[in-house]
């Protein structure tokens, strides 16, 4: 009996293994996203990226799910999804992605304060419903990710 079941569980995490990789990669991305990381556990991270993505914009998107899938490794999947089900956690995660993206562009002659003002934006317009993160929220996580707003 206790051999039985030892079976029937290896065989439904080797599905469940097998199986959410195969849906994900199956399902298309939302036409809102230029990508996805999915963090599972046993698995590690797993990327999708849509498909016409080119230039700096390809390489912005590649620099920044890279880092969601250092996050997934370091934290492991299950603390990974708890940090990331939460809004504030979703907002440190997010905000520490698009920090390595602020670094290259300004290394390249970006303006930095500039591309700040632009990933504010883009996270309290885009990640977040209206009112769900104010704006203060999310320029304090972006400064403590990115190393203070005045950092070059």
């Amino acid at each position: 009996m206790t051999a039985a079941a030892a079976t029937v569980s290896a065989l439904a995490a080797m599905t469940l293994t097998v199986l959410i990789p195969a849906v994900f990669f199956l399902l298309p991305l939302s036409p809102r996203a230029d990508a996805v990381t999915l963090c599972l556990p046993g698995i590690g991270p797993l990327q999708q990226f849509r498909e016409d993505l080119e230039g700096e914009q390809e390489e912005m998107v590649y620099l920044h799910e890279s880092v969601h899938a250092e996050q997934c490794r370091m934290l492991g999947a299950a603390r990974y999804a708890s940090r990331y089900g939460t809004p504030q956690g979703r907002l440190d995660l997010e905000a520490q992605a698009f920090c390595a993206e602020v670094d290259v562009l300004s290394l390249r002659g970006g303006v930095r304060e500039r591309l700040l003002d632009r990933t504010v934006e883009t996270l309290a317009t885009s990640y977040f419903a209206d009112g769900e993160m104010p704006r203060s929220r999310v320029w304090a996580a972006v400064d403590l990710a990115c190393g203070g707003s005045s950092a070059d």
